[in-house]
């Protein structure tokens, strides 16, 4: 009888534990896709930076070339480069503009000249990158 008794408190045991271990996988499982969906965001979230990154250096070497042809070119011609012609494919709906103070170059001896990227972002943000530089005449 003992051994009887033994065999259906273990029955009864196993019967119980059933239920728990359902309870306990579901809760497993919930909080798996909690854990899965927070590493999916920071990987999100870090592909973004990565590309907006990307396209920061790809802005950042567009005008410094612009700046090169500035240098190369005398004061006067600065307002005929025709900056567009320098940018990244990679730039999404990307713009360069050279400003210059004072706006009318003739007959000035120097100049600030800046170079103005834009472009849209991973996030589809706005993004802008300014360089300044002086030129003079000398």
């Amino acid at each position: 009888m003992d051994i009887k008794q033994g065999v259906q408190a273990t029955k009864e045991k196993f019967k119980t534990t059933k239920g728990i271990m359902l309870v306990e996988l579901l809760f497993s499982l919930g909080v798996l896709v909690v854990v899965m969906l927070v590493a999916f965001y920071v990987l999100l979230a870090a592909h973004h930076l990565s590309e907006e990154s990307r396209q920061r250096l790809l802005a950042l070497n567009t005008a410094n070339t612009v700046l090169e042809i500035v240098k190369e070119t005398p004061l006067q011609g600065v307002g005929g480069i025709v900056p567009n012609n320098f940018l990244s494919a990679d730039l999404p709906n990307g713009n360069v503009a050279i400003v210059t103070n004072p706006i009318n170059l003739n007959g000035a001896q120097i100049a600030t000249i800046t170079v103005n990227v834009t472009w849209v972002g991973p996030r589809g943000r706005a993004l802008n990158l300014q360089i300044s530089t002086m030129k003079s005449v000398f």
